[in-house]
Formats: C-alpha cells, sequence, structure tokens
C-alpha cells in the first residue's frame, strides 16, 4: 500500500505530537510529584523541629501547653502529630494508631541509633491500605538518652493532595496545548502539501498535452516559486510545442510545393514521352530547380537541427575578422553585378576574433547577401566593423524598403519571409536568420535589427575578441 504525502504527514503530526505530550505529562507529573513531596517532606520536618524546641524550653509544668501545641499543628497541617515516650516507642516500635504492617511498624537497629543521634528519621512505610509517611523527631535528655519522640504520620495520597488539584488543570492546558499545536501543524501541512498536490495533478495533464492548466498560487516564497516555476515550464512547453506544430506545418508546405511542381513536370514529360514528342527542356530545368530547392531545403533542416542541440562542437581558433569579411564580399561580386549594387567597407584590421571560421563564413554569407538582394538597384551597402571593448562589432546596412518595426521581432524564427513570393523566387528556404542566430548564439555574441520602412534595415552582430590567455 503507498501512503500519500498527505497521509505520511498526519501520521507524522499525531506521532509526533502525542509522543511529545506524553513526554511533557510525564516529565511534570515527575517533577511536581518530587516537587510537592519534598515540599511537604520540608514542612512537617519544620513542624517537628518547631516542636521539639518547645518541649526543650519548657519545664514540666508547662507540657501541657507542649499538648497543646501538638494538637493545634496538627490540625493546621492536616497530619497526625503525636509525642510519644512510652516503653514501645524505646524498644524501637511506632504507634499503634498508625496503621501500619507489624512488619513495617519495628525499627531498625539503624534507625534507632540515628535517633540516639538526635537524627530526625523520615521514611516511607506501608499500610494496610496505603503507604504512609513518618517523621520522627527524636528528644532527649542533657544525658543524650531517648525519653521519646514527636511522631508525624500521614497518607502519601494527603501529601500529594496539593498537586493533584493542580493535576486536572494541568492536563487541560496540555490538551488544549495540543489541541493548538495540531491546528497549526495542520495548516502548515496543507500550506506545504496542497500547492505539491496541485502540481501534481496539473503535471499528469501537462504530461498528456494540457498545457493551459496553471497553478493560482499566491505563496511569496519557496512553494509560490516553485509553482511560478511549473507554470513557466508549462507556458515553454506550450510555446514548444506551438513551435513544433508550425514548424511542422512549415516543412510540409515548403515541401508539398516543390513536390507538386515535380509530380506536374514528370507527368507532363511521361506525357510528351508517350505521345512520342520531344521532351522539353524547360521542364527538366524546372525539375532539376525544384529538386535543388528541396536539397538546401534539407541541407539546412538538418543544420539548424545541429546547431540547436547542445552538443554541436564548435571549432574554435583566432581569426583575423577583417579579412573575412572580404573574401565575403568577393563571393558576394556576381550577386552585385546582377543587382547593380556597390558594396562599402570600413572594416578594423586589428580585430581578431575567437570563432569557428566556416560558421563565421556562413554569417557573413547569409546576412551581405539578404541586403544585396533587398538593397535599393543602382545603390550600395555598407559593410562596417569596429572593436569596442572586448568585442568586435560588424554592422551590414542596407538601404532598401526595410520592414516594419512589428516584423522585426519574428526576422529569425523558422520559415518567417516578409514577401513570400519575392522570397520564393529568389531560392531562399527561410531558414538563414535562425541558422545564423543559432551560430551567433554558439559563440557568445549577438544579433540585433534595426529598420524603417523606406530607409532600409541596420543588422548588428557582436562577437567576443579573441584573448590570449598566460
Amino acid at each position: 500500500m503507498t501512503w500519500s504525502l498527505k497521509k505520511k504527514t498526519w501520521i507524522f503530526i499525531i506521532a509526533f505530537t502525542s509522543v511529545t505530550m506524553f513526554s511533557i505529562i510525564m516529565l511534570t507529573n515527575y517533577l511536581y510529584e518530587q516537587y510537592y513531596m519534598e515540599n511537604q517532606v520540608a514542612q512537617l520536618s519544620a513542624r517537628g523541629d518547631v516542636l521539639a524546641e518547645a518541649y526543650y524550653e519548657q519545664n514540666d509544668e508547662e507540657k501541657e501547653e507542649f499538648h497543646q501545641l501538638i494538637s493545634f499543628m496538627s490540625r493546621c497541617a492536616a497530619a497526625n502529630i503525636q509525642y510519644d515516650d512510652s516503653e514501645n516507642l524505646l524498644n524501637g516500635q511506632l504507634p499503634l494508631n498508625i496503621p501500619l504492617h507489624d512488619a513495617e511498624r519495628q525499627l531498625t537497629d539503624e534507625e534507632m541509633v540515628n535517633l540516639a543521634q538526635n537524627n530526625p528519621l523520615i521514611s516511607t512505610k506501608a499500610g494496610h491500605n496505603e503507604d504512609y509517611l513518618v517523621i520522627l523527631n527524636p528528644l532527649l535528655d542533657d544525658h543524650d538518652t531517648l525519653l521519646g519522640a514527636v511522631i508525624i504520620s500521614t497518607p502519601v495520597t494527603a501529601t500529594f493532595a496539593p498537586f493533584q488539584s493542580v493535576q486536572g488543570l494541568i492536563f487541560a492546558v496540555l490538551a488544549l496545548a495540543f489541541t493548538v499545536i495540531v491546528f497549526i501543524l495542520k495548516k502548515v501541512a496543507d500550506y506545504v502539501i496542497n500547492p505539491v498536490e496541485k502540481i501534481t495533478a496539473i503535471s499528469k495533464d501537462v504530461a498528456k498535452g494540457d498545457f493551459s492548466r496553471k497553478i493560482e498560487v499566491s505563496n511569496k516564497d519557496e512553494i509560490g516559486d516553485l509553482a511560478a516555476s511549473f507554470n513557466y515550464m508549462s507556458t515553454s512547453l506550450a510555446e514548444a510545442d506551438q513551435k513544433k506544430q508550425e514548424f511542422l506545418g512549415n516543412v510540409s508546405h515548403e515541401l508539398r510545393t516543390p513536390l507538386s511542381y515535380l509530380k506536374g513536370y514528370s507527368e507532363v514529360l511521361l506525357d510528351q514521352k508517350g505521345k512520342g514528342e520531344p521532351l522539353e527542356t524547360k521542364y527538366i530545368e524546372k525539375i532539376q530547380a525544384e529538386g535543388n530547392r528541396m536539397e538546401s531545403l534539407i541541407h539546412d533542416l538538418l543544420d539548424l537541427a545541429r546547431l540547436e542541440g547542445d552538443s554541436y562542437p564548435m571549432s574554435l581558433a583566432p581569426i583575423p575578422f577583417a579579412q573575412l569579411i572580404e573574401e565575403a564580399v568577393e563571393r558576394m561580386d556576381l550577386l552585385c553585378r546582377q543587382q547593380d549594387i556597390e558594396i562599402r567597407t570600413d572594416l578594423d584590421y586589428s580585430a581578431i576574433i575567437n570563432g569557428d571560421e566556416k560558421r563565421i563564413e556562413q554569417v557573413l554569407v547569409n546576412l551581405i547577401e539578404n541586403a544585396v538582394r533587398y538593397g535599393k538597384e543602382g545603390h550600395y551597402i555598407d559593410v562596417l566593423m569596429e572593436t569596442e571593448g572586448d568585442e568586435a562589432v560588424l554592422k551590414v546596412i542596407d538601404y532598401g524598403e526595410g520592414i516594419p518595426e512589428e516584423a522585426l521581432k519574428q526576422l529569425t524564427e523558422r520559415f518567417y519571409r516578409i514577401d513570400k513570393s519575392r522570397s520564393r523566387a529568389s531560392g531562399g528556404t527561410g531558414l538563414g536568420l535562425t541558422i545564423v542566430k543559432e551560430i551567433i548564439k554558439k559563440h557568445n555574441g549577438s544579433l540585433a535589427f534595426e529598420s524603417e520602412p523606406g530607409k532600409g534595415m541596420t543588422v548588428t552582430v557582436k562577437l567576443p575578441l579573441f584573448r590570449e590567455s598566460f
């Protein structure tokens, strides 16, 4: 049988509180018994000492006052106080009016020696129905001969009577304390366990794909932080699931178009062959172009999947950044001529970055190619690079149509295109900037876009400079 956390907590609360209360009761009972016992013995012993002093201070004619004092103290102390000078006592036997067992009534030789040395005797002796506290104060003459004794006796239960009157109140207080402790611990347990139970229940729904469930916890502590973290995780999973669905939809859409072209043109060619007509070259070229698009798309998808993985290796090495930029600009020469665009550069040749040369070159080619393709014909683009602190700052500026501000945040999303028809016509897969973002992220750099419609776009890339360690 599996017990829930709440049940385990309740068992612990009840067990811990019960053991604690029982220990307190036992300890309190023991301490109070000891206290009252010692207190009563001290009081009765003090009365015996007073009577013994009174005995020694009075002569034979005043003994009547001594007996009256004994009677008065006996009533006040709620104990049996008597003076005994009988032969029985002198022979070591306690008076018969104290209901003791015969074996308990006879004093031992050691006790008689103590009495002869003027030492009071305090002992508890077994009676017929209950135990008795017996205190003997010896009375001696000038020659240290035992003349008699003041004997004080009282049932032990009477000694504990003051404690028993308080005992009920103690139990009532402890019962109230037990209730309060259980109530407080219940509140604490509910405070901790209820959010955990909510998280457990909602996590099962999240595991089934329902990311809409959220935990409503107002706690301003670790429990609240746990709930907030869970809600954040749920939101992140929902966003990831949505992106996955969008990604699958975009991939299927991107592949459906070239596949439909391939199928259509292939059917045309097969139809021409079946009729004995010559195969038209333009259809073969279309099939080749669409095949190239599919190959490029699959390559970019695989490339992106590798880059998004945490284990993808980067071959980091010192790179002369300006030289790498110039090589990327040279690769764009033919495209620049076709677009009638000039690339102007202003580079800091002292900048050395720490990066993967092939991947950084991939970033440069993508950004410069985008600037050339979407810049204004007959104009120019600027490629600027300088150092700022520990970073190399690259800016690629085109002076084309630009894009709306609300579209800037979506530029690095998979398959995002502002002008879908123009992007497809130019052969783009819609994954270029997504790959660029991942590469820069792997290099601990940053990527930013600035644009205004009609004023072109500025792409800023910041990469850490190489710092040789000794």
